[in-house]
């Protein structure tokens, strides 16, 4: 596959969304974002990681959905970012190649896949990236990982009132949960009302991006926790998502 393919379907991309993913997609991270995507495939043929298996529809479906977050400013400001349920590293291993100076966590549930993405980290020695395996419900009442995260990021994991129980106990006051959707989601939105209240997660804003091919529209939601987490956050394992806060 030809370089300039790869430079053609960014460049589509970041000459739509230029304020902030312009300036930091260099040449070099640029070609780090390559040889990403290109180990990330060497996984997916062992592990069942993505249903991305080709080197366009990753790197359109998965990297470059990624790279979204980057025109969004809270990204270049934060310090800490969790990507929760992270699967096969995304958005993770993306924005933290393009923004090497803000620490990563990247936490999921299933071991062979925290050791699938530590293969890719050892590989392209990404050193701002920091893994654990566990559930969300568990470590969200662990004094080392509750309210200690600027940003928390969620691709595709729940409907926004499970996500933001997952998600809430790990952001400070004052930070932020970042959730990759669909536009369609008019009802989930509806559903979410009680959560958002429950868990002071009050949406600022709906970022809105469109990848190419006929990958489509999509949406960053942006929350703001406005204030710490009740101690009844997150119920037991499971709990949120059998009996969901509606």
């Amino acid at each position: 596959m030809k370089t300039l393919w790869y430079t053609e379907l960014l460049v589509h991309f970041l000459i739509h969304y230029p304020f902030n993913i312009y300036l930091m997609i260099t040449p070099d991270i640029e070609q780090r974002l390559k040889d990403l995507n290109s180990a990330f495939l060497e996984e997916n043929s062992k592990l069942n990681l993505s249903a991305f298996r080709t080197e366009e529809s990753c790197w359109i479906g998965n990297v470059m959905d990624s790279l979204a977050a980057l025109d969004v400013k809270i990204f270049t400001d934060a310090a800490s970012i969790l990507d929760i349920g992270t699967g096969g590293g995304f958005p993770l291993l993306p924005l933290a190649i393009c923004l090497p100076d803000t620490n990563f966590t990247g936490m999921d549930s299933t071991e062979k896949k925290i050791e699938a993405i530590q293969r890719i980290l050892d590989k392209m020695s990404i050193p701002n990236v920091s893994l654990i395996c566990g559930r969300a419900e568990e470590l969200g009442r662990n004094s080392e990982y509750r309210e200690k995260f600027d940003i928390i990021t969620a691709r595709g994991i729940a409907a926004l009132n499970t996500l933001l129980e997952y998600c809430a106990p790990f952001a400070k006051e004052k930070g932020f949960i970042v959730a990759w959707k669909s536009l369609n989601i008019d009802q989930e939105m509806k559903d979410s009302l009680l959560a958002r209240a429950e868990l002071s997660c009050h949406l600022d804003e709906s970022y809105k991006y469109e990848l190419p091919e006929d990958f489509g529209k999509r949406q960053l939601l942006i929350f703001n926790k406005t204030s710490k987490t009740s101690d009844k956050y997150p119920r037991v394992v499971g709990m949120p998502k059998k009996n969901p806060l509606l």
